[in-house]
């Protein structure tokens, strides 16, 4: 499902109905910060600075089918961060019940030394963009209970705690190239998305301040049965 947090990490999520129109996001948010989709001749520059090779590879190739989008933002031609957008179905009956149709935000991630200038917002608002042109209305992730860094960020952001409870799902990591599932239970965090969210609008100054120490940990990914 979708939680944010355990570096290296991704839920597994099943898949279900794929996204039939393919589109192309690219928002230069400055003179130096361009967030775009990820393209496999970045890859290993991606990979280089930000890790989670197995991840990135994966979602990569879920991108290539229509069924997400990778975001990485750029800064003086560096990647600096990453988040991916689910847009297939989830695979928790949960979320299908009660949220049909929302995409999810998994791994949001930025590099350590360039946190605490906002970009972790500013990929957040580039995925609500994301989700609003798929015709989606909200956009969701889950939070491992323990991460008040992370809950911290989202809320600052206007996601708000459903009212359907924790949902157990599991974690992914990768050792020796081999997938490893560890359970979790995760509180799910939702966002009502509208013209008034501004997806890729510049930060406020408040956004600016906290965003590098809460991403020291804020590192979303989907639940998977659940997270």
């Amino acid at each position: 499902m979708v939680a944010a947090a355990h570096p290296g990490a991704h839920p597994s999520i099943g898949k279900s109905t794929p996204v039939h129109k393919r589109r192309h996001y690219c928002s230069v948010l400055s003179d130096h910060l361009e967030v775009r989709p990820a393209s496999e001749h970045e890859l290993a520059l991606v990979v280089a600075a930000l890790g989670d090779g197995p991840f990135l590879a994966e979602r990569l190739a879920r991108q290539s089918e229509d069924n997400g989008v990778l975001l990485v933002a750029w800064f003086d031609g560096d990647p600096v961060g990453c988040v991916y957008v689910w847009l297939e179905d989830a695979e928790e009956r949960e979320l299908r019940e009660h949220l049909p149709g929302v995409p999810l935000l998994n791994r949001l991630k930025v590099v350590e030394r360039w946190r605490n200038n906002g970009f972790g917002t500013k990929l957040v608002r580039i995925a609500e963009r994301v989700a609003r042109e798929h015709g989606r209305k909200q956009l969701a992730l889950g939070i491992a209970l323990e991460n008040v860094d992370a809950e911290r960020l989202y809320r600052r952001l206007h996601f708000e705690e459903w009212q359907h409870g924790l949902v157990d799902t599991y974690y992914v990591v990768f050792e020796d190239g081999n997938e490893v599932r560890a359970p979790e239970r995760c509180r799910i965090l939702v966002k009502d998305l509208d013209e008034s969210t501004g997806g890729g609008r510049p930060s406020a100054p408040s956004e600016r301040r906290s965003d590098g120490e809460e991403l020291a940990r804020a590192q979303s990914r989907p639940p998977g049965p659940a997270g």
